[in-house]
């Protein structure tokens, strides 16, 4: 009989320290009883892996007046260093998000629906698992994880490879799969393995192993996927959870592994903005980083609005959220005639004034407004972003790249860079000319595609 298994691996931050101990194979009764000892003990490769890091806060500079496993190096007992992905700084804050890596962008499913591989006759253990892991996190006071259909075909595949290879080891590349490398922010893996189909008592042996334990219990990790393979003559069971945090989940969401199961709708956070949607990828990336929680509606759903223009008082809010919501006290007097203490976003606006990314309009009688209400124009729009950038040094191009931005334009250097970075090409008139149409609205859905875009370019990162 194969003895019950069971190993973990987390990543988590700026270094990957690895303790790798020795594999054995399952398959011949002789292994099995040489490993048996080992196995029903925890065997653990852990790591931390953080995004990002502090970044230094700017002083304040006068407002601007506005006119209109590491493949793994495996080093048996040595830690393995390696690099964590850097984060954009902005001006006033803290690290930009985590981020997707340039070029990642969404799974590309074409016909293929996600989660069309898994192996439906495992349902039960699917099942069984999800709702265990679960029910465990409820004793702590965590809030549950979701079920993602891509990563449960990436831990099933490494399940079937355990199956077929006889190895009972981890995936060293579980979180450079393609499917997931550059969406996550936190990524673990957990397997186990034992002489019966109880995909419950898979759950019990990592309950009961500390190393386990931990990482289900750690509330840094939102989504799952669960992959399992069933052997026979004897019986033998072995699971595969990757634990995963997602700036950009793959495709395949769903509340729970049975509403995949039962065919239901994949999960989104907003009710008019279902998967396929233009920017759908961006919308949900803004909603999984807190930068928009969207509007709740009379019958209980969550909307975005995507088509809606962005104001200027929620385009503060969206910029201060961006960065991580930085330490900052709204002053006593507003620095806006029509920003009273009290108004939505007072603070936010604020802040935004007092770290020069808007100063609002002189008003002519030694005030100053800010318009709250007013819709971003797209020429506004790459002047808050290369601001709030801390205006990085760039010199504009002698030719506009847009027919409808001459070199005189009061934001010619702020439009250029913004399409010099891929943050905005504009729309192309097909006569090989480009227009960026300056004074138009800046609609929720593409100032979404802005804030992504910026997060992921390249010179932020």
């Amino acid at each position: 009989m194969r003895p019950l298994a069971y190993r973990s691996s987390t990543f988590r931050g700026n270094q990957l320290h690895l303790l790798v101990t020795s594999l054995r194979s399952l398959r011949s009764p002789r292994t099995a009883r040489k490993a048996a000892a080992a196995l029903t003990c925890t065997m653990l490769l852990s790591a931390t892996f953080f995004v990002g890091g502090p970044a230094a806060t700017a002083a304040p500079v006068a407002p601007a007046t506005e006119a209109s496993d590491t493949r793994q190096g495996e080093q048996v007992g040595t830690p393995a260093v390696v690099p964590a992905p850097a984060a954009a700084q902005a001006p006033a804050a803290g690290p930009l998000p985590g981020a997707p890596t340039t070029g990642s962008g969404p799974v590309t499913e074409g016909t293929t629906t996600a989660g069309g591989t898994i192996n439906r006759a495992n349902s039960q253990q699917l099942t069984d698992v999800f709702n265990a892991i679960n029910a465990f996190r409820a004793t702590k006071g965590l809030q549950a994880v979701t079920f993602n259909a891509t990563v449960s075909e990436m831990a099933e595949d490494w399940s079937d490879y355990m199956a077929s290879s006889g190895k009972f080891e981890h995936n060293p590349g579980f979180h450079t799969d393609p499917r997931v490398e550059g969406r996550w922010t936190y990524a673990g893996e957990i397997i186990a393995g034992r002489p019966d189909h109880s995909g419950a008592g898979l759950v019990d042996q990592w309950i009961a192993s500390p190393g386990h334990n931990a990482i289900m219990s750690d509330p840094n990790y939102t989504t799952i996927g669960i992959g399992i393979a069933r052997l026979s003559d004897p019986d033998y069971l072995l699971g595969t959870v990757n634990f995963f945090n997602f700036a950009m989940p793959p495709a395949g969401s769903y509340a729970t592994a049975a509403e995949f199961l039962n065919g239901s709708a994949e999960s989104t956070p907003f009710a008019d903005v279902p998967s396929g949607t233009q920017f759908a990828d961006e919308i949900n990336w803004l909603a999984s980083q807190g930068i928009s929680t969207g509007w709740k509606e009379a019958n209980g759903t969550t909307t975005y609005r995507p088509v809606t223009p962005v104001n200027r008082d929620a385009m503060a809010a969206f910029m201060y959220r961006l960065v991580g919501e930085p330490p900052y006290s709204a002053p006593y007097y507003s620095w806006f005639a029509d920003i009273a203490p009290g108004t939505q976003f007072y603070k936010e606006i604020n802040w935004l004034a007092e770290y020069g990314i808007s100063g609002g309009w002189d008003e002519g009688n030694g005030q100053y407004t800010y318009r709250p209400l007013t819709p971003v124009k797209r020429d506004a729009m790459a002047a808050f972003l290369y601001r709030l950038m801390g205006q990085p040094a760039f010199t504009p191009p002698a030719t506009s790249p847009f027919v409808d931005v001459s070199t005189s334009n009061q934001f010619y250097k702020e439009i250029t860079w913004l399409a010099s970075l891929k943050i905005s090409t504009g729309w192309d008139e097909g006569n090989g000319k480009f227009s960026y149409r300056p004074l138009n609205s800046v609609n929720r859905d593409a100032m979404a595609a802005f804030m992504y875009r910026l997060v992921t370019s390249p010179a932020n990162g």
